[in-house]
């Protein structure tokens, strides 16, 4: 069976359409806010007009490199390529700011190819028998993961531990937004339909992320990696890797393991994995600052997590992570029929799968390495030219979520949001994990109770869980007392002050909007708003504390609840300056509709900031209005039409109709 199955592997066919899913994948995954989930929906309508064995090399070749390629945008630019790569950001763009973009890409890839393979070894020899275990995890322990996730990634990523727990919970509120996941009822929408569904990810992911390190690009007026420029160290990735050798083998295998737990492999994997290197590292105080094993770990289960999120897609027909859901689609199209059956009489399909997604890991690692250097030139182009251009991209990636006007609202605020979130220093990671697992949360939380009660907490896996929790608290609370207090400027502690009180307009107008609502629907943001109001009233006692003394060698309560507590990352007048950018270019959207505002935006932009580069900024502008016609005839895709097109008759795609 094995020699057949390696046989079909490299049938000329097969491997041809793998290789075709992997460079399209690729394509899609080196996108910010898309993924495999797009890659996989654009190939669905066509894949039953394919023979089974080349439709499956094509998904898989799809899906397989997303989680490689996604890290191109969170080394070079700081913005999240998937929820999967939020992680790297960390330490990943720090390095890129140095001039080490080419060493942390060529180290992602190559842990991330380590990863996959590993990921792909061991569902090659536990597919078998892996039913048990992953039936033996029940809500309770899913409910008891995503908590433990929660605290890590808040813990984690804040400066304060307190402030970096309430950013979490700000993203629990804020993803309490819509219909409420048991009763349906509506929550905080103020009537509009857009707020029914929620607010997008994408849009909170690139408010979050991409808005404010493109503030401080422009701020900066500086390329990405500052004045020294590129340093090299495309094979001192390499070798980062082999140093790190058991730290990449104990990453890879939590992905595997966090990802066979259906549907949240894709979204704490790589925090999870960045919390163990953190707790085992010999030197934490570098990590967030531009550690190359910030982003090994969690580059290496990020992809690892692909082959363990195949077992209950494959075993039960329960997706083990989003885009599993659009391949199990697939499968079912090409009349491959998940259940007891794929490890019994079609064994060999199974196999097909797994060395068809090791293949497609070592292919996309492949390419991604090769082309890590000349990516890394990205880091050293002016600002004045990748601004605009990001901007541009940005806006257009955010109107094709939902194509509504709304989503550059959405835009506009959660950027603003993490303008400030970024200056005053809270945790957005955080804030964007919690935003993502609130209605999983939710959900989860109504079922353990209706299943099993309190009793839950019994059970053997809880318990091991709920020891985890403990000992990870503990180890993060012993990292916290071990650094002194800082001092800050009493002027920028009043704005710090006023910024946490403001918060608190998130917790009150959540309460107030669920009330006279079903006690199913207004329970759980009711409880989410007292924990948080508990969180920003801590701060605030911290911070007014502090007010009256910043000294060194406080008690050890202070310690804890004081560290960081006012944090700073530049000045915050400056970054809303360069922040009102933004601002003109959706005004210029509304008067002439996308496509002209997108030249009119670039030309002037660039123009005003260095005069003689008139040509290159028109080069620009009009080669990104060239991709909007291709991809308008190509994908039909639709642009927002301006004010402009009821006095002048414009071309289709031009006008936005």
């Amino acid at each position: 069976m094995f020699f057949s199955v390696l046989l079909q592997l490299f049938e000329p066919q097969h491997f041809m359409f793998l290789i075709l899913g992997v460079l399209l994948g690729l394509s899609v995954g080196i996108l910010p806010g898309l993924g495999g989930t797009t890659g996989l929906a654009i190939l669905l309508p066509f894949v039953s007009s394919f023979e089974p064995s080349m439709a499956l090399a094509l998904m898989i070749g799809v899906l397989a490199p997303t989680t490689t390629s996604d890290t191109f945008p969170a080394v070079l630019i700081g913005i999240p390529g998937t929820a999967g790569s939020q992680a790297t950001v960390l330490d990943g763009f720090p390095l890129a700011k140095q001039g080490f973009a080419a060493r942390a890409l060529s180290a992602a890839f190559t842990s991330s190819l380590i990863g996959g393979l590993w990921g792909a070894f061991i569902l090659s020899i536990s597919i078998v028998f892996a039913k048990p275990i992953i039936l033996a995890v029940g809500f309770g322990e899913q409910f008891l993961l995503i908590i433990l996730a929660l605290i890590m990634i808040g813990a984690l990523t804040g400066a304060n531990l307190v402030k970096g727990l309430a950013s979490c919970t700000i993203g629990l509120v804020l993803g309490a937004i819509g219909l409420a996941e048991i009763t349906g009822d509506p929550r905080l929408t103020f009537g509009s339909l857009y707020l029914v569904d929620g607010v997008p990810l994408i849009i909170v992911g690139m408010g979050l992320f991409a808005i404010p390190e493109i503030v401080g690009l422009l701020q900066s007026r500086s390329t990405i990696a500052g004045k020294d420029g590129l340093k090299g160290g495309w094979s001192q990735g390499m070798r980062d890797v082999a140093s790190n050798w058991f730290l990449v083998l104990r990453c890879s295998t939590i992905g595997v393991i966090v990802g066979a737990l259906p549907g949240l492999g894709g979204t704490v994997v790589d925090w999870i994995a960045y919390s163990h290197m953190r707790q085992t590292a010999k030197n934490p105080e570098n990590l967030g600052k531009g550690d190359i094993r910030g982003v090994i770990a969690p580059e290496s289960a990020n992809n690892a997590k692909e082959g363990g999120a195949l077992i209950p897609t494959i075993l039960f027909g329960i997706p083990g992570s989003g885009n599993k859901v659009l391949l199990l689609g697939g499968f079912l199209l090409i009349g491959i029929e998940p259940g007891i059956e794929m490890v019994t009489t079609q064994l060999d399909m199974t196999y097909l799968i797994i060395w068809s997604l090791a293949l497609a890991n070592v292919l996309g690692a492949g390419i991604c390495i090769f082309l890590a250097r000349p990516m890394s030139r990205i880091t050293t182009t002016p600002y004045y030219l990748l601004a605009p251009v990001l901007i541009a991209l940005i806006f257009f990636a955010t109107y094709q979520i939902n194509r509504d006007w709304n989503d550059f609202v959405g835009l506009l605020f959660f950027g603003l949001l993490g303008v400030i979130l970024k200056t005053f220093g809270w945790s957005r990671p955080a804030l964007l994990i919690g935003f993502f697992l609130s209605s999983k949360i939710e959900l989860l939380s109504y079922q353990t109770s209706a299943v099993y009660g309190f009793s839950f907490l019994t059970r053997t896996g809880s318990l091991i869980l709920i020891i985890v929790a403990v000992v990870t608290v503990w180890f993060l609370l012993r990292q916290k007392i071990q650094n002194e207090l800082q001092s800050t400027d009493k002027s920028q502690q009043q704005a710090h002050i006023i910024v946490t009180a403001s918060f608190m307009v998130f917790p009150i107008a959540m309460a107030i909007g669920v009330l006279g609502l079903d006690a199913r629907a207004s329970l759980y943001p009711m409880v989410l708003s007292a924990v948080l109001i508990i969180f920003l009233i801590f701060i605030l006692w911290s911070q007014l504390r502090s007010l009256q003394s910043t000294r060194i060698g406080t008690p050890l309560p202070d310690k804890v609840l004081m560290r960081d507590v006012f944090s700073q990352d530049g000045a915050l007048w400056p970054q809303l300056l360069e922040f009102s950018n933004l601002v003109i270019f959706m005004m210029l959207i509304v008067i002439f509709g996308f496509p002209i505002a997108t030249v009119l935006f670039v030309i002037c932009f660039i123009v005003h900031r260095e005069p003689t580069r008139f040509v290159i900024a028109s080069l620009l502008g009009f080669t990104l209005v060239g991709l909007m016609w291709l991809l308008s005839n190509l994908l039909t895709l639709q642009y927002p039409a301006g004010w402009i097109v009821n006095f002048v008759n414009l071309p289709w795609w031009l006008s936005g109709h």
